[in-house]
């Protein structure tokens, strides 16, 4: 199941405070509805490996950051052998 080349996800994003040190952090709301709903449904009735949708989107995020980091190392690294 993929996403088409219509990709919706609601976020509310609001400011908060950090208690201790005084540095202002986003907290994100992730609404799993639509089609993002039926993957999710999906990935846990199949994986076995999953309970909730926090599990599914904690290790969605941290695969998608590994990611986007390996691709950003390959450009930089392109970038650097090519100047």
């Amino acid at each position: 199941m993929k996403f088409g080349k219509r990709r919706y996800l609601t976020m509310l994003i609001e400011k908060f405070q950090n208690d201790k040190t005084g540095q202002e952090v986003d907290g994100i709301t992730i609404i799993i509805d639509g089609k993002i709903k039926e993957i999710f449904d999906t990935i846990i009735l199949k994986s076995g490996k999953y309970e909730n949708y926090s599990e599914v989107l904690r290790d969605a995020i941290f695969m998608g950051i590994n990611e986007i980091t390996s691709s950003l190392k390959n450009k930089l690294e392109m970038d650097f052998l090519q100047s």
